[in-house]
């Protein structure tokens, strides 16, 4: 067998080449309702409604005077409720839009168990707009289709298309319009929504400028705040102690609310228990640790505190380094779980370290910060607790990972974005230029020692229980758990390599969404009760780790999903360590490039497709349970002879803003790809002429989140700021053809004939921000696939020129591997290395 030489990987930056007029293929279209029979009648049946719905307009327009609402904005909430089986088309109207204002859509995905309810969406029209509408219905009711019209597709930038009335598509869709009631800005599942008369705190989605009179509304009705408002693009979210009655009130007064959801706070899940004859060694082995280097990255614990004086941790967390979100809590660790995830994300698992054990030299520090309450519950909303935690470590500017092994409790669970995660997404985004990296806890399957995890549910891989926010965050690294220590599987639930029990999964999320969870990690097994029905957690299988009671029990043991974050939130940082030049999105990016699925997970790739699943299918659901898989150190760590991994990090211009003849500014319209013509190991790859290969390619890249995008029904293409993809070019094709499969504009031959595309694991790529695919084929036909396009896709930030969002440029990073067998001979890294220009060039070498 040959030998596998070692080397650091090849990182780039400047190599990719901008399109000089760019069109995107493919823009699509949207399917318009079916025409309406008689729209006279339609049109004076939606006028008499409308009337009706308003009918104590001027009793609400006083409630909006006393709270100090300006005349201009007084009005009231109106829903318009769909044709049977129609979806209700909005356009692309937003709360800010002239005219109507768009608060929330409520689509017929299903999860509610009500599929014949019909779609709704709920507007807030101020007084002077009711006469334009009224003109708009009169203008609808006396349309006539036109011949040329014809079709029912029509272009989705194309609002008011053909001279047709302006709302017309909403009049055709609507059945009805009604009075807006207090469940019609709920936007959580329905059966949610608080039923009791009781206080009850909610979170609740305003429109800027409204802050007095929202806040003078609350006072005049008794409604009692809780914690920070938090300011996303055109909404502000607070959480409130409310009864129904109250918020009814304050929706009307205030003229401010655009959406309700349930209110969350921070919780982690965690064992209290010691493993046998560990704490007599604790004593050597802190004796041969070695402080990590002032400038090592650290890795900040979002959590309940760290007990800072155990013997492992001192020299890695200073006092200094300890915060709390609130002064009244304290910076110790009461409950016990920051402690072990400190533990786990400095060493790993303890189980394999011992007095004997060479010198653990560190190359991370930590840092804490409590953002859950030792006495729960707590008072602070979950996604203030993040944005707090973020500022107190961020006064001293370090480069640093941050591990959030905490979930949002009572928060949704389909997988939409929430305020706890949208936060994560606008912190991780930061600037556009400082990212900053989350890893995020999935969540566990509720379990304790009364109601313990049932083995039943673990036969479909915990298919109903959805992943716990903040995890769904695009910009997050979320993190799984698996049961990956090989004692043995007699007695347990997981076989070894599979799904830790209770692990959490994107099973019960709305499509379509974003692949997650992105990576798993050791979590531990459960074993199995006599009777075969429940189940417990097995000490000898779980991950020994620090503990908050040193120095009497200084060692416990810690497993599930928030262990598996931590472990990624340690091996993130080491990641950061060695290469110290990588941005953020490339450490992400590069911890789902390495990972790979184990043998028992493969398994149930093959038993989902024997069961009658699509390849297709069974792909969605072994994404949605493992992620890509179990990063795999070597491949993180280092390029081989034989599995070379370039890092690609550039950056671009997703949008521009039209120039009209007059020269007045018009749209905003997609601005630009790039096409990276990647030095490539060709010859060696002609040589292995019919050897099995691999190439793996992944994109990383943060967004500007938008979360009211969910209540409008456009949470996957407008809550992101722009969204990016990859093509790489095919077998046989032309470097013009490759770019003009992506750009109508691109110079070349359309006709040209194209290569296959085949070979891809998957069909539909993530629609998220961190998107990755594996093509599997012969190694002359990778010969020749040196191309990558990255393609700008529209998001929010091409909707809002007011915003100036339109003139920015965004990073990402693109990691490309080729892999072949360790004994086929060739070294792929030494004939690309002297095909880099020095000018893109900013490291390779040997390990």
């Amino acid at each position: 067998m040959a030998e596998v030489e070692n080397y650091r990987h090849i990182h780039l930056r400047g190599l990719g080449k901008a399109s000089e007029d760019f069109r995107a293929r493919g823009r699509g279209s949207k399917k318009r309702p079916p025409p309406i029979a008689d729209r006279a009648a339609h049109a004076d049946l939606l006028r008499q409604q409308l009337e009706e719905s308003i009918a104590d307009l001027e009793q609400t327009l006083a409630l909006q005077e006393e709270s100090g609402v300006p005349r201009a904005k007084r009005g009231a909430s109106i829903t318009f409720s769909a044709r049977p089986s129609v979806a209700i088309d909005v356009g692309s109207k937003r709360s800010t839009s002239p005219g109507l204002k768009l608060l929330a859509v409520r689509r017929a995905t299903g999860e509610e168990g009500d599929n014949e309810s019909p779609e709704q969406a709920t507007f807030f029209v101020v007084k002077n707009s009711l006469k334009t509408l009224r003109e708009n219905l009169d203008r609808y009711a006396e349309w006539h289709d036109r011949p040329e019209a014809g079709a029912n597709e029509e272009s989705e930038e194309d609002e008011e298309d053909a001279g047709r009335p302006r709302n017309f598509w909403l009049f055709e869709s609507g059945a009805t319009i009604r009075s807006a009631t207090l469940r019609d800005f709920w936007t959580d599942r329905l059966d949610r929504f608080p039923r009791r008369k009781t206080q009850t705190d909610w979170e609740v989605w305003t429109r800027p400028g409204f802050e007095k009179s929202f806040m003078a509304a609350l006072e005049k009705i008794g409604i009692k705040p809780l914690g920070m408002p938090t300011a996303f693009i055109e909404t502000i979210v607070r959480n409130v102690s409310a009864t129904p009655q109250q918020l009814e009130r304050l929706v009307r007064s205030s003229a401010a609310v655009v959406e309700l959801r349930s209110a969350s706070t921070f919780v982690s899940d965690f064992y209290d228990m010691e493993p046998e004859r560990r704490a007599s060694v604790m004593s050597k082995i802190a004796s041969r640790i070695s402080g990590p280097p002032a400038d090592a990255p650290r890795i900040a614990i979002l959590d309940t505190g760290v007990n800072r004086s155990h013997d492992l941790l001192s020299s890695s967390l200073p006092q200094s380094r300890c915060y709390t979100i609130e002064k009244a809590w304290g910076t110790t660790d009461a409950k016990g779980h920051g402690t072990r995830m400190a533990g786990v994300a400095q060493f790993g698992d303890l189980e394999g370290i011992s007095s004997s054990s060479p010198p653990l030299v560190l190359q991370t520090a930590l840092e804490s910060v409590v953002v859950a309450s030792p006495n729960p519950p707590g008072d602070v909303p979950a996604r203030d607790a993040l944005r707090r935690a973020v500022a107190l470590v961020e006064r001293e500017p370090h480069r640093r990972i941050f591990c959030l092994a905490q979930t949002a409790q009572g928060e949704e669970e389909n997988g939409r974005p929430t305020s706890t995660s949208a936060v994560l997404d606008q912190l991780a985004y930061g600037d556009g230029e400082n990212a900053r990296l989350f890893c995020a806890a999935v969540g566990n399957v509720p379990h304790s020692p009364e109601e313990p995890y049932q083995i039943a549910d673990y036969e479909d891989r915990n298919e109903g229980f959805g992943i716990q926010a903040p995890a769904q965050a695009l910009n997050a690294l979320s993190v799984g758990a698996a049961s990956l220590k090989d004692l043995g599987t007699k007695g347990m639930v997981a076989p070894v390599g599979d799904l830790m029990p209770t692990s959490r999964t994107a099973g019960p999320w709305v499509d379509p969404h974003p692949s997650k969870p992105d990576i798993v990690m050791e979590g531990g097994n459960f074993s199995i009760e006599k009777g075969g029905v429940f189940s417990r957690p097995s000490p000898a299988h779980m991950v020994v780790t620090t503990s908050h009671l040193t120095p009497s029990r200084p060692l416990t043991i810690s497993g599930e999903t928030s262990t598996a974050t931590a472990m990624a939130a340690g091996l993130a940082a080491r990641l950061a360590a060695r290469y110290p030049l990588y941005r953020m999105e490339t450490i992400r990016g590069l911890m789902v490039h390495s990972a790979e699925w184990t043998p028992a997970m493969l398994d149930q790739l093959a038993r989902d497709r024997a069961a009658g699943y699509s390849a297709q299918e069974a792909m969605k659901l072994l994404l949605g349970r493992y992620g890509w898989g179990v990063p795999n150190e070597q491949r993180l760590f280092a390029s081989a002879s034989n599995a070379l991994t370039l890092i690609v990090e550039d950056d671009l211009q997703p949008y521009e803003r039209s120039v009209k003849d007059d020269g007045k500014l018009g749209n905003i319209r997609l601005r630009e790809m790039k096409y990276f013509k990647l030095p490539w190991p060709e010859t060696v790859l002609r040589q292995l002429n019919q050897t099995p290969v691999e190439l793996r390619c992944t994109l990383s890249y943060f967004v500007e989140p938008d979360p009211h995008a969910a209540a409008r029904g456009r949470a996957i293409d407008r809550y992101p700021s722009h969204r990016l993809r990859f093509d790489v070019k095919r077998s046989g094709e032309s470097d013009e053809r490759a770019q003009l499969r992506n750009n109508e504009l691109a110079e070349g031959d359309i006709s040209e004939a194209a290569g296959s595309g085949d070979g891809w694991a998957l069909s539909s790529r993530s629609k998220g921000t961190l998107v990755q695919d594996v093509w599997r084929g012969k190694a002359y036909q990778l010969a020749d696939r040196d191309g990558i396009s990255v393609v700008p896709v529209r998001g929010w930030w091409g909707d809002m020129p007011t915003q100036d969002r339109y003139e920015r440029t965004v990073n990402y990073s693109l990691i490309v591997s080729v892999r072949t067998p360790s004994d086929a001979g060739g070294d792929l890294y030494a004939e690309i290395v002297p095909k880099i220009p020095a000018t893109v060039l900013v490291e390779a070498g040997a390990t």
